[in-house]
């Protein structure tokens, strides 16, 4: 079965190095992040996707993120997921995009949703997609430390 996923490359950085993870099962390093082009989803320990969104994100893209979180998703055996967004780098989402970002953020297995460092004009954008979805479990933060401290609290 091929899908948008040969679009995402897994990165092999740590080959052999292992975490205590869920049920005193061992998650390896290697098994926790995947590569978008130079955008980057990681699944932490402490059960927060970190996704840094690099460029301008178009439908295949977009389709490789949301794909991205869901494999990541898988991990985390049942457990409420939070993902931590960084647009500090982002570009301009397409209008297909946004649609496709609208549905990931309206996921009902993801917890809550943080973004921070965003331009103003990617704000604005983000802004009127967050305003249209059901899930109202999403902010921007002005820091990661912010937005870290949020998802942690929540």
């Amino acid at each position: 079965m091929r899908s948008m996923m040969s679009g995402i490359r897994k990165v092999v950085e740590a080959r052999g190095n292992s975490r205590e993870y869920g049920g005193g099962r061992k998650m390896k390093d290697e098994d926790r992040e995947i590569w978008i082009g130079e955008s980057r989803v990681y699944f932490g320990e402490d059960n927060i996707i970190y996704e840094t969104v690099v460029g301008a994100v178009d439908e295949k893209t977009a389709i490789a993120f949301k794909e991205a979180c869901i494999k990541l998703r898988s991990k985390a055996e049942g457990r409420v997921i939070n993902t931590l967004i960084d647009l500090n780098r982002a570009g301009k989402p397409t209008p297909e995009a946004r649609r496709i970002g609208q549905q990931r953020l309206e996921d009902e297995e993801i917890g809550q949703d943080a973004m921070f460092g965003m331009h103003p004009v990617t704000r604005v954008i983000a802004s009127f997609v967050m305003g249209v979805t059901r899930k109202k479990d999403m902010r921007f933060f002005r820091s990661k430390e912010e937005a870290l401290a949020w998802l942690k609290e929540g």
